[in-house]
């Protein structure tokens, strides 16, 4: 971690649905910091591949191996009261220490996703930052799912989903109590898949296409989206910039999910 975090919660500007905290609900914590006897609730269904949001694309150009990786056989974290309390620490520790800053003040563009630090971070921001704190902490990035909801208010918003053998738990910069995903208050509508990182999968019913969901790109593979971007670039070309090319493929995307800029706009 960088040094000198500022330890308060300073700028918050309204963004694709990234506002201030602000309580909406929670399920309570686990008492004494033990495992309290929830009743473990089903894993959301999840549907078709779905295009990933551009901002993610750019991300993935500019930070390849954030993206990388996957496995074959995802396995659900054990939720240990020393689990749920590396849950809640991490959740809080961001939530306080950051700032939520918009990305037009961070970085000039619209949308801009990258690990927030001691400047702030926006909502997906502020998610990467807690997936990769929980990665360092010993959690399998496939218990780590970035996801993109709907508020209430047609807001685009970005949450850490996590798998657990109890069920799977938000972590929202809105609610700093951890909750079970089907007690949070939004419309699901994708997520990263657990198999490999770079590909989204559909969390909306409404929306849901018979498709079968094993045709991943075999392990160590790039994702397809840098490939292509790959293959269309000088040799030399350096692809860490890579906004205007993650811009191009979210087009692409956009002419088969509409779907792909929420929580962007």
């Amino acid at each position: 971690m960088r040094k000198n975090i500022l330890l308060t919660i300073g700028l918050s500007l309204a963004f694709a649905g990234c506002q201030a905290p602000e309580q909406v609900g929670s399920i309570g914590s686990f008492e004494n910091e033990g495992v309290r006897e929830y009743r473990v609730a089903a894993a959301m269904p999840v549907g078709q591949q779905s295009p990933p949001p551009y901002g993610y694309i750019g991300f993935c150009i500019r930070n390849p191996d954030e993206c990388a990786g996957g496995t074959d056989e995802p396995a659900d974290m054990v939720l240990t009261p020393q689990r749920w309390s590396e849950l809640a620490k991490v959740n809080d520790w961001v939530n306080r220490a950051i700032p939520q800053v918009d990305d037009t003040v961070l970085f000039e563009r619209a949308e801009w996703w990258a690990i927030a630090d001691e400047r702030g971070g926006d909502c997906e921001d502020l998610s990467l930052l807690k997936r990769k704190l929980l990665i360092e902490r010993g959690w399998s990035p496939d218990q780590l799912l970035v996801a993109v909801v709907r508020e209430w208010n047609g807001d685009g918003h970005a949450v850490l989903l996590v798998k657990t053998d109890r069920g799977e738990f938000v972590l929202d910069n809105k609610n700093w109590n951890i909750v079970a995903a089907a007690d949070a208050p939004y419309q699901w509508i994708k997520r990263q898949s657990r198999e490999r990182p770079f590909i989204w999968v559909n969390l909306d019913r409404k929306t849901f296409r018979e498709i079968a969901q094993t045709d991943f790109p075999p392990l160590g593979e790039p994702a397809p989206f840098l490939a292509a971007i790959k293959r269309n670039m000088p040799a030399d070309a350096d692809l860490r910039p890579g906004i205007a090319e993650g811009q191009t493929a979210s087009r692409e995307a956009l002419k088969e999910d509409p779907t792909a800029t929420l929580a962007l706009n």
